[in-house]
């Protein structure tokens, strides 16, 4: 049993678990058993997509079957990158019956469209982008893919960082509360994410002072981790949320 609750973090929720629809082990039906044998309140089924992604409205109608039975709230979501600095997101563009679009920095957003982590690595290795500019790139990003028609749910928020040799301490104290206050006014979501164990603990307070909703998200690709959370917990803890 998982039945933690925080002020603003419930630990008997899992908003992010992939299933076979896209690259999970697990079907519907494994994952929503996992979730009821734990004793989960809120499941949100999650498969990443694309553009040309099809096989949404099948998604969609395999999920309400699960949707009406009592004891546990059951959610539709898709997964999907940011694209570039304006804040383009890869989403087919029919998101009928989704009920959250979980974005994440699964590449790095450049003016151009996505950029392998390593490519950028290696250009502010060489002096052609500085930290600081990535950093600001990231979070206008970030900040810009947050549009009206959807609820919204950042995924591991700032995961792209370690892999362009940055890390969560080095975005400015100014501009990591711009950017809560956006999310905030954007009625979006913050996901603290048990698989790549971030956001930070100080990025974690920064969105809950602004009043940013905070939820918990094993990014589960097998019914097995539904739920389990031990990194969230610790973030929590430490964030006081």
């Amino acid at each position: 049993m998982n039945s933690v609750t925080n002020d603003r973090v419930a630990l008997d929720e899992d908003f992010h678990v992939h299933s076979t629809f896209s690259d999970g082990a697990s079907t519907l039906a494994e994952n929503v058993e996992a979730a009821r044998d734990r004793e989960l309140r809120t499941l949100c089924l999650v498969d990443h997509v694309r553009r040309d992604t099809a096989w949404v409205p099948d998604f969609v109608a395999a999920v309400e079957a699960y949707r009406h039975r009592p004891g546990l709230r059951v959610l539709a979501g898709v997964e999907a990158k940011i694209l570039d600095t304006s804040g383009q997101i890869d989403t087919p563009p029919d998101l009928s019956g989704v009920d959250l679009v979980l974005i994440a920095d699964h590449q790095f957003p450049s003016d151009n469209g996505p950029v392998h982590p390593a490519e950028v690595r290696a250009v502010i290795s060489y002096g052609g982008m500085t930290a600081a500019e990535a950093i600001e790139r990231l979070c206008e990003a970030t900040a810009n893919s947050l549009r009206a028609g959807f609820r919204a749910l950042l995924a591991h928020l700032f995961s792209v960082l370690p892999k362009i040799g940055l890390n969560e301490a080095m975005v400015p104290d100014p501009l990591l509360t711009h950017l809560a206050k956006r999310v905030a006014h954007a009625g979006a979501m913050i996901e603290v994410n048990e698989k790549w164990s971030c956001p930070s603990v100080r990025t974690v307070t920064a969105m809950a002072t602004a009043g940013v909703s905070l939820v918990a998200g094993s990014d589960s690709h097998h019914c097995r981790d539904i739920g389990i959370y031990d990194s969230v917990r610790q973030t929590v803890s430490a964030a006081g949320v």
